[in-house]
């Protein structure tokens, strides 16, 4: 019995030993799961705020001219265009080979048009973008310059209006970031503590980053694929890249 009874306390302190050992070492490691966790939200964070910040609407307008009311002239006014489509004059317009045309604006003269220098009479179909990360159309006069109504020389036959990352916005961001980083994490709303850089890889492989990653901390990182207009209103494939310590 003696033997018995001693056997049994040598079990009951291996498991308090045992115990003991666990609450060390959840105690250690606890926090490093909790700074992991926190670490990999505000990565979340930062991305969607990236794409929230360099996002914009595109509205795509697709316009026909009617084939009995085609202009002898190039230069093509479209009179009371922005009423109808609801959109500025920061335009891109492309033909049907989706090559740029020429377009004006003339603000004093006939503020709700807006020219087309097309390249040739039998382009009749056009696709307006417009987006406020467009550039204004420059105001120029052209003559001369055939004025066509809407609805009775040429019709407006589709419109979609859609979200997307621009490429011009994406390096304002950058600018911002190598200019006032302190600002910009300020008007991030960037929990205090953290630090983050981003980079952004273009359709044809080139890669801008911006910002210094710490040697001296944990670096939580992610890629993710992302779609954006160019300056001449084509929808481009990428990456935005973030790191976060």
């Amino acid at each position: 019995m003696k033997y018995k009874r001693g056997s049994h306390v040598g079990m009951i302190l291996s498991f308090v030993v045992f115990i003991t050992f666990v609450v060390f070492l959840y105690s250690v490691l606890r926090p490093a799961v909790t700074t992991g966790e926190d670490k990999k939200t505000t990565l979340d964070y930062i991305e969607n705020k990236i794409e929230e910040n360099t996002s914009v609407e595109l509205a795509s307008i697709s316009i026909k001219i009617q084939d009995l009311k085609n202009p002898i002239t190039n230069c093509v006014n479209f009179s009371s265009f922005f009423p109808y489509s609801l959109v500025s004059a920061h335009l891109v317009v492309k033909n049907e080979s989706g090559d740029i045309q020429y377009a004006y604006y003339n603000l004093t003269a006939d503020f709700d048009s807006f020219r087309i220098n097309r390249g040739n009479l039998n382009n009749l179909f056009f696709k307006i973008y417009s987006s406020p990360a467009f550039d204004k159309l420059p105001v120029t006069i052209i003559e001369p310059c055939t004025a066509i109504n809407y609805s009775n020389a040429y019709n407006i036959t589709s419109t979609t209006t859609r979200k997307y990352l621009f490429e011009e916005n994406i390096y304002d961001l950058i600018d911002y970031y190598k200019n006032n980083y302190e600002g910009l994490k300020t008007e991030l709303n960037i929990p205090l503590g953290t630090e983050f850089v981003f980079g952004f890889t273009k359709s044809n492989g080139e890669r801008i980053d911006v910002g210094n990653v710490s040697k001296s901390s944990s670096v939580y990182s992610r890629e993710v694929p992302v779609q954006y207009i160019d300056n001449q209103a084509n929808i481009q494939s990428g990456f935005i890249n973030v790191k976060v310590w």
